[in-house]
């Protein structure tokens, strides 16, 4: 071949640039790897921005969710015939994780609506299908918080901040409870002091708005859950945008196009 030529199985020479999946703010991977950075406080200016033209769904959906857990709770004490304030959390606790998948439903409403997806009422209805690995999680969940409750109080707490994320990365990843529970836990864990105070802030806000009459409920309740899903996002990202080829998060090769 003379110089000059081309080589039709030559490489091409050009400038390569590595194109990876982008994703809105992390990635399943990275987020365990704690590589993630965000101030709650743009977090929760956020979440309240996003209240706006949505509160009327999130109530739709969590006062059929709060209905249906407390017509439950009432018939099983009846049921039982115990009335003791012991068996009326227990009883409720055991509720709560039944009813789960209703639970992550209206979670993944705000995750939804923090990735910039239509969340209407009825997004509150389609996580059916995760409901065995939705209730799982709960249980475990709730046994051993209590469990580190009972010993030292500080495992509790610390195993109440770092699962925060198990139901959204159900209902979003598609993960099994044990391993939504440790994803989790291990990405949480890398910045659990900064998500201590978020959540503590939030839980504060929330009662507050509780003692004028309830009203300013309106707002902070479905703000408080959309601190959830905002955070979710700026930690893990959010499969349906981030990856639809692979909603188990793990980033496919890296593709390789010619500028």
């Amino acid at each position: 071949m003379t110089t000059g030529s081309i080589n039709p199985y030559e490489p091409p020479k050009g400038d390569v640039t590595i194109v990876r999946p982008t994703t809105p703010d992390g990635g399943l991977q990275a987020g365990v790897a704690g590589h993630y950075d965000f101030a709650n406080g743009e977090v929760m200016s956020e979440a309240w921005a996003l209240t706006k033209g949505f509160k009327a769904s999130f109530w739709g959906a969590a006062l059929v969710l709060v209905l249906i857990q407390r017509v439950a709770t009432w018939s099983v004490l009846a049921l039982i015939g115990e009335s003791h304030v012991v068996w009326r959390v227990v009883v409720g606790m055991l509720v709560s994780c039944l009813t789960a998948p209703l639970g992550l439903g209206l979670t993944m409403m705000c995750v939804r609506r923090a990735a910039g997806l239509p969340a209407t009422f009825s997004t509150a209805f389609s996580c059916f299908d995760k409901a065995g690995p939705a209730i799982a999680a709960s249980l475990f969940a709730a046994l051993l918080t209590s469990l580190g409750f009972a010993l030292l109080i500080v495992p509790g707490v610390y195993l109440a901040v770092a699962y925060a994320m198990a139901q959204p990365l159900i209902g979003d990843r598609g993960l099994g409870p044990w391993k939504a529970l440790e994803t989790s836990r291990k990405a949480v864990g890398k910045k659990w002091f900064q998500l201590l105070v978020l959540w503590v802030t939030v839980v504060a806000v929330t009662v507050l708005s509780v003692l004028p009459l309830g009203i300013p409920l309106i707002w902070t309740a479905p703000w408080a859950t959309l601190v959830l899903a905002v955070t979710y996002r700026r930690i893990f990202g959010v499969a349906t945008i981030a990856d639809p080829v692979r909603p188990d998060g793990l980033a496919p090769p890296d593709r390789f196009v010619t500028q």
